[in-house]
C-alpha cells in the first residue's frame, strides 16, 4: 500500500512507557487525526514535537479487522506512521 502524507497542527501529545499518541487538526478535516508513534520513531520524535507545531506525518494505511459484538467483524485500516517532520 501506498504511503500518504497528512499535515496539521498538533493539538494533544500523551506519552508514556514509550508510546506517543500525537492528535492533530489536520489541514483537510477528512485526513485522519489521531497517530501512536513507538520505538526508535518515538524517541527521535519525543524531544522535538511539542503541541502547536506544525506538522507533516506520512504514513500507510494498514488494513485490520474490527469486531463489533453487534454487527460482526468488518475491515478497517490503522495509520502506521513512517515519518514525522515538523515544517513551520
Amino acid at each position: 500500500m501506498s504511503s500518504r502524507v497528512v499535515t496539521g497542527t498538533v493539538e494533544f501529545i500523551w506519552d508514556t512507557d514509550g508510546h506517543m499518541l500525537v492528535t492533530m487538526d489536520p489541514d483537510d478535516p477528512a485526513d485522519p487525526h489521531t497517530f501512536e508513534l513507538t520505538g526508535e520513531l518515538r524517541d527521535r520524535v519525543a524531544p522535538a514535537v511539542s503541541e502547536g507545531d506544525r506538522v507533516e506525518i506520512e504514513f500507510n494505511a494498514e488494513p485490520y479487522e474490527v469486531l463489533d459484538p453487534d454487527s460482526g467483524p468488518s475491515e478497517s485500516f490503522r495509520a502506521e506512521v513512517v515519518d514525522v517532520r515538523v515544517v513551520g
